[in-house]
C-alpha cells in the first residue's frame, strides 16, 4: 500500500478504524477513490449504499434481512386495536410460493438508515416498514383471517434496532475488507490503486471469488490476463493471453491452458498450436496412412487369404 499518510486510501483506512467517523462520509471518499482508479464497480457500490438500491437493483446479501410481519387489527370503526404477528405458516402455499413475507430487502440509503437508528434509540421502539405486498396481504386477511367484527388496518415489518445496526456493521466490515484488499494490491509508494486492482478487490470482497487481473506485457499492446498464481506470457504486439498459456506472434489469441505460436493464430481450450503456417500437402497414401485405411485394407486381404487357404483354393 502507499506509504503516503495523507493519500485518499490511507484516509479511508483510518476512518474505517475510527468508529466515530460516519459511514456515509467514508462511502463518499470511496466514490472519489473509485473515480481516481477508474473503477465503475467501486463507485457504483458506494453510490448505491449512499443513495439506496432502487427498484430493480439487487441488494447485497447483507441487506437481505429476516424480520417478522405484524398486522394491526381493529374493530370495524377503527378502534380497540391490537397487534398480531402473521407467521408465514398461517398463509396458504400459493402466497408463500409467490413471496417470502419475512424477507426484507433493505434498499434504504445509509444516511436514512443512520437516521432510523437514531430515532429508534430515542423512542425505544422497533422501526415499522411497509412491505410492497402489504395491501394485498391485508385484503387477504380481511377476507380469510379475521372475524366479522374486525378488520386488518395495516400490515408492516417490525425491524428491530439491532437489525438496522447490524446492517451498518456489515457495510463497514465490507469497506474494511475492501481497504485491506486494496492495501495488498497497491504497490508501496503508489497512492491510487489501478482499475484492475480495484475491480479485483470488489470481486473478492463481495463474491468471495478472485477475479482475473492484468499482470505484465512484454510488447506494445500485448495483453496478459491470468488468474492469481497462473503462469502466462505474451510476446508480440497485439497478442492476448488469458489463463495459463503463452502467445507468441502478432495478433495471436489464446484462452485456456495452451501455447500458440505464429501470427493471427487463435486457440481456445487445452490445445497447442505450434505454428500458423499451413501444413504441407500430403499425398494419397499419406492421407490413407493418417486415417488408418492401409491397416484396415491389409487386415481384410489377410483374412480373405486365410479363408481361401482353408478351403484349399490355389490361384496357381
Amino acid at each position: 500500500m502507499s506509504s503516503t499518510a495523507d493519500s485518499l486510501l490511507a484516509q479511508i483506512e483510518a476512518g474505517v478504524l475510527d468508529s466515530s467517523v460516519p459511514l456515509s462520509s467514508l462511502l463518499q471518499n470511496v466514490i472519489v477513490l473509485g473515480g481516481k482508479a477508474g473503477s465503475e464497480k467501486m463507485r457504483e457500490w458506494a453510490r448505491h449504499e449512499l443513495n439506496g438500491y432502487l427498484d430493480g437493483i439487487d441488494v447485497p446479501r447483507y441487506r437481505q434481512l429476516a424480520v417478522p410481519v405484524f398486522a394491526r387489527i381493529t374493530n370495524r370503526s377503527g378502534y380497540n386495536g391490537l397487534t398480531q404477528r402473521i407467521p408465514a405458516s398461517m398463509l396458504p402455499k400459493a402466497i408463500n410460493d409467490a413471496v417470502d413475507i419475512e424477507r426484507l430487502n433493505l434498499g434504504t440509503g445509509i444516511g436514512e438508515i443512520e437516521a432510523l437508528i437514531a430515532e429508534a434509540e430515542k423512542g425505544g421502539e422497533p422501526t415499522r416498514m411497509s412491505p410492497p405486498f402489504g395491501d394485498v396481504l391485508a385484503e387477504y386477511l380481511n377476507e380469510n383471517g379475521v372475524d366479522a367484527v374486525s378488520r386488518v388496518a395495516m400490515v408492516y415489518w417490525d425491524v428491530p434496532l439491532s437489525t438496522l445496526q447490524g446492517v451498518l456493521v456489515k457495510v463497514r466490515t465490507a469497506l474494511a475488507e475492501l481497504v485491506a484488499e486494496l492495501a495488498v494490491l497497491t504497490p508501496e509508494g503508489q497512492e491510487t490503486p489501478t482499475k484492475a486492482a480495484a475491480d479485483q478487490a470488489m470481486q473478492l470482497v463481495f463474491t468471495g471469488d478472485p477475479t482475473v487481473y492484468v499482470t505484465h506485457q512484454q510488447t506494445d499492446s500485448g495483453t496478459n490476463i491470468a488468474a492469481p498464481g497462473a503462469e502466462s506470457a505474451t510476446v508480440a504486439s497485439g497478442s492476448t493471453a488469458v489463463g495459463s498459456q503463452t502467445a507468441n506472434g502478432k495478433d495471436s489469441t489464446v484462452v485456456g491452458a495452451q501455447v500458440v505460436h505464429g501470427n493471427d493464430a487463435t486457440v481456445t481450450g487445452r490445445d497447442s498450436a505450434p505454428s500458423a503456417v499451413p501444413a504441407e500437402t500430403e499425398g494419397f497414401w499419406g492421407r490413407l496412412r493418417k486415417r488408418g485405411l492401409l491397416v484396415a485394407l491389409f487386415t481384410v486381404v489377410g483374412g480373405i487369404a486365410g479363408v481361401l487357404a482353408w478351403i484349399g483354393w490355389k490361384p496357381w
